[in-house]
């Protein structure tokens, strides 16, 4: 198999500053040194930094990531909508081309602001991706009002699915032949997911979207779920998600493809 790239993993320490009103917080650190070794250890080469939820626009901590190994790693960001284009250029420049909607209980709504609107345009002409972080009506709801901008989808963790392949609304969206080429879809996080049917969801994404639009991610420290994973079982999950065949394209070429990593 080419070199894996694990294309969503957090990392934070007590330093960094938090969100306000956090719907967790971790009473530990998840320091970039750990998740090295971790990526040494399990001879991944590449690895996509994702700010999690609770550091909220904060992401001092992943860009000085990003800074001191910018080859190994990329990022995705969480931002205000006001965020100046001198930050944006900043980040741009450290390999950041992405920024993350974290979604779990907010309205779609607040995406409809003049404000929001005016820097998802921002982000169109940049040509940057936008990566949601949300479930059932209101993933649908973003992803319907994202449907006519021209910006790349990255759906976490197979779109938190509530059904199994056959029955889930965002499972049929993301796989309708008319926009599912517009769509990649995160591998990752079964136990985000109320479906226990992730077996055939995989199986659907392969069939209409294809591998290439499939990327592996172990989503460590694996936050409120700690002790339910590792990286020995996110390992055993992709190799029965997704067979043999199409593995090398969804733990590595479509990540680096999409993220740009030299190879």
């Amino acid at each position: 198999m080419s070199k894996i790239i694990d294309a969503h993993a957090h990392v934070f320490t007590n330093q960094c500053q938090l969100a306000p009103n956090p719907r967790h917080r971790p009473d530990y650190e998840a320091p970039l040194s750990t998740y090295l070794d971790l990526l040494d250890r399990w001879g991944i080469a590449q690895g996509v930094l994702v700010q999690p939820s609770f550091l909220g626009t904060h992401n001092d901590y992943l860009m000085d990531c990003l800074r001191r190994h910018p080859k190994r790693l990329k990022g995705v960001v969480v931002l205000d909508p006001h965020v100046a284009d001198m930050t944006l250029d900043e980040m741009e420049a450290l390999g950041i081309q992405g920024i993350r909607l974290n979604w779990i209980g907010r309205s779609a709504d607040e995406l409809q602001s003049p404000e929001w609107s005016a820097l998802l345009s921002r982000l169109e002409l940049r040509s940057w991706h936008v990566e949601i972080q949300a479930e059932g009506s209101t993933l649908l709801a973003i992803l319907d009002l994202l449907a006519n901008r021209d910006l790349d989808l990255v759906i976490d963790h197979f779109g938190r699915p509530q059904a199994n392949a056959w029955r889930d609304p965002v499972i049929e969206r993301i796989c309708s032949r008319s926009v599912g080429q517009r769509y990649w879809v995160k591998c990752s996080a079964p136990y985000r997911s109320h479906s226990n049917g992730l077996d055939d969801v995989s199986k659907r994404l392969l069939a209409e979207l294809g591998p290439h639009r499939l990327m592996w991610g172990s989503d460590w420290p694996w936050t409120e779920h700690e002790h339910l994973y590792s990286f020995e079982k996110a390992f055993h999950d992709i190799e029965k998600w997704i067979p043999a065949a199409d593995l090398a394209l969804v733990m590595n070429e479509t990540s680096q493809r999409f993220y740009g990593f030299n190879v």
